[in-house]
């Protein structure tokens, strides 16, 4: 009987479109542990500018889009995209993916999507949100250097509408 409900229930979920991964308050908390990765990362960032040479290529990558962050951010993203269309966002071109801990593609310096400023969490100084192709990526200005990357963000041309 209780398998039926559950059945009867996740179908009626489905039907109405509006099946979330995640209650407000959990949305809530996976946000709050972005902004505590976050500003973990600029403080030791701080920490290994005054410490040059503890710098290494075994310096681990901060794990800033964990799977619960990505699920969340896409949902935001999927939302704005929605309320405000993709032409609020601008052209997507088709750019290589980038990876963490890489310098950021010079020839990608383009302003952020406004609607999508106000709807991401913000970030601390010296980090920014960018766009590279479908990608959303956070940027360490003072470094040049990508932190964080979230592939295929605004979704794929396939999943687009």
């Amino acid at each position: 009987m209780r398998k039926t409900i559950a059945i009867g229930l996740l179908g009626l979920a489905l039907f109405s479109n509006r099946a979330a991964a995640q209650t407000a308050v959990e949305q809530a908390q996976i946000l709050r542990d972005f902004e505590r990765s976050v500003v973990d990362y600029t403080q030791r960032h701080r920490c290994l500018d005054m410490f040059p040479e503890a710098i290494s290529a075994a310096t681990p990558a901060p794990k800033i889009f964990t799977l619960p962050v990505a699920i969340v951010f896409r949902q935001l993203i999927a939302q704005t995209i929605t309320g405000q269309g993709e032409a609020a966002i601008g052209g997507v071109g088709v750019t290589p993916h980038v990876g963490v801990l890489q310098p950021f593609p010079a020839n990608e310096l383009f302003d952020f999507p406004a609607v999508l400023s106000a709807t991401l969490p913000v970030l601390p100084g010296p980090l920014e949100y960018r766009l590279v192709g479908n990608d959303v990526v956070i940027r360490d200005t003072e470094a040049d250097v990508i932190i964080a990357v979230l592939r295929d963000a605004l979704g794929t041309p396939t999943t687009r509408r």
